[in-house]
Formats: structure tokens, C-alpha cells, sequence
């Protein structure tokens, strides 16, 4: 086999390597990255959402106690129905597995404030891996313009002008 074939053969395994492996690694930890964002999210507005429940909680007369808390339900792909619900001190979370937990609203804000800092880690440690992926990516690109400057030189060196 000559020279020529083998830098070509390694070129293709590096180009199978980066596009095959690296460039879809990065994809996959781009969408997680971005599905931890929208938790992020939605648990930053179920904060809002129990801190406003609790005040309105608080601030219920007690003679008031069938009193209908009047909202929209989002029933899928955001098409929100009209509901009523009484007022209470307990809300339905989801904490994984699509398991439900009944909770108290204080009960409910510190589930929150303990879920955000370890969705916030993880964002992190996407964030980290990204840049690796990246890296790698940026390493195999310079390893193959090298590969392919070699081959280059190679070819220039072997023609003889005369």
C-alpha cells in the first residue's frame, strides 16, 4: 500500500470519526442542554405560580372557605381550557419518574429550591462537555488540514520537473 492510500484511508476515518461520533455528541448534548433550560424555566415559574397560591392562600377570609380560584389549563400543545379550583395549601408536583407528590406550598417552594440548584449543575456540566465536544472537533479539523498539507508537500516533493 503506498503512503498516499494510507494518509487518504486515515483522512476518511477521521472524517467518519468527526461526523459520526463528535458532531453527533454535540447535537445530543445541545438538546439536553436545552431540555434542562426549559426545566430551568419551568421550575423558576412554578415558584412564581406557589408564591402567588400561597399569598392568596393567606389572604383568603376564612368565611370565604368554597371561594374558586378561576384559570386556564394548558390541556396539550398550548391550548388552555378554562378550570376553577378551590383554594387550598396543597399543589400536585411532578418529582420524576412521572411520579406525582402532594405538597404543601411551602412544602412546594423548597422542592423548588432545592431542584434548581442541581438542574443549574447540570447545565454546567453540559455546558463543560459541550466545549469539549467542541474542542475535539476544532483538534480533529487542525489534525486533518495537517494530514492533508502533509499529503500536499508529499505530491509536490515526488513530481520531478524534469
Amino acid at each position: 500500500m503506498t503512503t498516499n492510500t494510507l494518509i487518504q484511508r486515515k483522512v476518511r476515518e477521521y472524517e467518519i470519526f468527526l461526523n459520526d461520533r463528535l458532531r453527533v455528541d454535540l447535537q445530543r448534548a445541545w438538546s439536553e442542554r436545552d431540555r434542562i433550560f426549559s426545566e430551568i424555566a419551568e421550575y423558576e415559574r412554578l415558584r412564581v405560580t406557589l408564591n402567588t397560591l400561597d399569598e392568596m392562600y393567606k389572604n383568603r377570609k376564612e368565611t370565604d372557605v368554597d371561594e374558586l380560584l378561576q384559570t386556564q389549563i394548558d390541556i396539550g400543545c398550548s391550548f388552555f381550557a378554562q378550570a376553577e379550583c378551590s383554594i387550598n395549601n396543597r399543589i400536585f408536583i411532578s418529582i420524576g419518574f412521572g411520579l406525582f407528590c402532594e405538597l404543601t406550598y411551602d412544602e412546594g417552594k423548597n422542592f423548588v429550591d432545592k431542584k434548581l440548584p442541581y438542574l443549574h449543575e447540570q447545565e454546567v456540566e453540559l455546558s463543560n462537555k459541550i466545549a469539549h465536544i467542541k474542542a475535539n472537533i476544532k483538534l480533529v479539523l487542525e489534525a486533518l488540514k495537517e494530514i492533508q498539507t502533509i499529503d500536499d508537500k508529499k505530491s509536490e516533493t515526488t513530481i520531478s520537473p524534469f
